[in-house]
């Protein structure tokens, strides 16, 4: 998606990314688990540069609050 050229105050951790997911699914036959588990790291980690550049203080209390209140229904359904 040439992240580089579109983002490029966002650090490129792609290799760091995947060591975590090597790191936690070692086997050869989890290689879609790997793909699938750096491509969330890779979101997570663009997401967090934006939050650390571009956010306003009134954008970035409202996110965390959006974020908060659903970090809230994840442990509400570990509940049910």
């Amino acid at each position: 998606m040439d992240f580089a050229t579109k983002l490029p105050f966002a650090r490129d951790r792609v290799i760091e990314c995947f060591f975590w997911g090597l790191g936690a699914f070692l086997e050869p036959q989890f290689v879609l688990a790997r793909r699938f588990i750096t491509k969330v790291l890779i979101f997570l980690s663009i997401l967090d540069d934006i939050y650390d550049v571009h956010g306003t203080i009134e954008e970035l209390e409202l996110f965390t609050e959006k974020i908060e209140r659903f970090s809230c229904w994840i442990y509400l359904y570990e509940f049910l």
